[in-house]
Protein backbone atom coordinates (compact mmCIF):
# COMPACT_ATOMS: atom_id res chain seq x y z
CA UNK A 1 0.00 0.00 0.00
CA UNK A 2 3.03 2.55 0.60
CA UNK A 3 3.20 2.18 -3.62
CA UNK A 4 -0.46 3.64 -3.70
CA UNK A 5 0.87 6.76 -1.43
CA UNK A 6 4.42 7.32 -2.92
CA UNK A 7 2.65 7.62 -6.26
CA UNK A 8 0.24 9.85 -4.90
CA UNK A 9 -2.52 7.70 -5.96
CA UNK A 10 -5.20 8.80 -3.31
CA UNK A 11 -5.55 10.08 -0.30
CA UNK A 12 -5.21 7.86 3.52
CA UNK A 13 -8.76 8.29 3.94
CA UNK A 14 -9.89 7.45 0.39
CA UNK A 15 -7.10 4.58 0.58
CA UNK A 16 -8.51 2.87 3.98
CA UNK A 17 -12.16 3.12 2.80
CA UNK A 18 -11.42 1.39 -0.35
CA UNK A 19 -9.52 -0.98 1.36
CA UNK A 20 -12.14 -2.31 4.18
CA UNK A 21 -14.96 -2.03 1.63
CA UNK A 22 -12.91 -4.30 -1.10
CA UNK A 23 -12.00 -6.96 1.53
CA UNK A 24 -15.67 -7.18 2.42
CA UNK A 25 -16.94 -7.76 -0.78
CA UNK A 26 -14.21 -10.23 -1.77
CA UNK A 27 -14.88 -11.85 1.26
CA UNK A 28 -18.66 -11.97 0.47
CA UNK A 29 -17.84 -13.33 -2.83
CA UNK A 30 -15.63 -16.08 -1.45
CA UNK A 31 -19.00 -17.66 0.23
CA UNK A 32 -21.24 -17.67 -3.37
CA UNK A 33 -21.25 -20.86 -5.72
CA UNK A 34 -19.22 -18.49 -8.42
CA UNK A 35 -15.90 -19.94 -9.36
CA UNK A 36 -12.66 -18.36 -7.41
CA UNK A 37 -11.20 -17.78 -10.71
CA UNK A 38 -13.12 -14.62 -11.44
CA UNK A 39 -12.51 -12.96 -7.42
CA UNK A 40 -9.50 -11.29 -8.42
CA UNK A 41 -11.29 -9.58 -11.60
CA UNK A 42 -14.25 -8.68 -9.70
CA UNK A 43 -12.25 -7.10 -6.39
CA UNK A 44 -10.44 -5.03 -9.20
CA UNK A 45 -13.94 -3.82 -10.90
CA UNK A 46 -15.21 -3.20 -6.88
CA UNK A 47 -12.19 -1.42 -6.05
CA UNK A 48 -12.32 0.70 -9.27
CA UNK A 49 -16.02 1.38 -8.41
CA UNK A 50 -15.27 2.07 -4.59
CA UNK A 51 -12.46 4.11 -5.09
CA UNK A 52 -14.21 6.67 -7.22
CA UNK A 53 -17.14 6.23 -4.27
CA UNK A 54 -14.40 7.27 -2.22
CA UNK A 55 -12.94 9.98 -4.09
CA UNK A 56 -16.67 11.67 -4.21
CA UNK A 57 -17.17 10.91 -0.50
CA UNK A 58 -14.06 12.68 0.49
CA UNK A 59 -14.87 15.98 -1.86
CA UNK A 60 -11.13 14.94 -4.00
CA UNK A 61 -11.31 15.69 -7.60
CA UNK A 62 -8.65 13.19 -9.34
CA UNK A 63 -11.09 10.81 -10.18
CA UNK A 64 -8.72 8.77 -12.65
CA UNK A 65 -6.11 8.31 -10.21
CA UNK A 66 -8.66 7.34 -7.50
CA UNK A 67 -9.83 4.06 -10.10
CA UNK A 68 -6.67 3.42 -11.01
CA UNK A 69 -5.80 3.18 -6.68
CA UNK A 70 -8.55 1.17 -6.84
CA UNK A 71 -7.76 -1.21 -9.36
CA UNK A 72 -3.95 -1.87 -7.76
CA UNK A 73 -6.47 -2.27 -4.47
CA UNK A 74 -8.52 -5.13 -5.72
CA UNK A 75 -5.55 -6.72 -7.41
CA UNK A 76 -3.17 -6.54 -4.31
CA UNK A 77 -6.54 -7.88 -1.81
CA UNK A 78 -7.54 -10.91 -4.15
CA UNK A 79 -4.01 -11.58 -5.50
CA UNK A 80 -3.42 -10.57 -8.92
CA UNK A 81 -1.23 -13.67 -9.89
CA UNK A 82 -4.74 -16.00 -9.28
CA UNK A 83 -6.57 -13.85 -12.17
CA UNK A 84 -4.15 -14.45 -14.23
CA UNK A 85 -3.56 -18.57 -13.34
CA UNK A 86 -7.90 -18.82 -13.86
CA UNK A 87 -7.64 -16.40 -16.88
CA UNK A 88 -4.89 -18.73 -18.48
CA UNK A 89 -5.70 -22.12 -17.26
CA UNK A 90 -2.35 -22.66 -15.58
CA UNK A 91 -2.39 -25.01 -12.65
Amino acid sequence: MDLIQQLNLGTTAELMITVLVVFCITQAFKTTRLGNHYLPWIAMGAGILVGLVATATTGDTNYLSSAVMGLLVGGFTAGLFDGFKGFGGIK
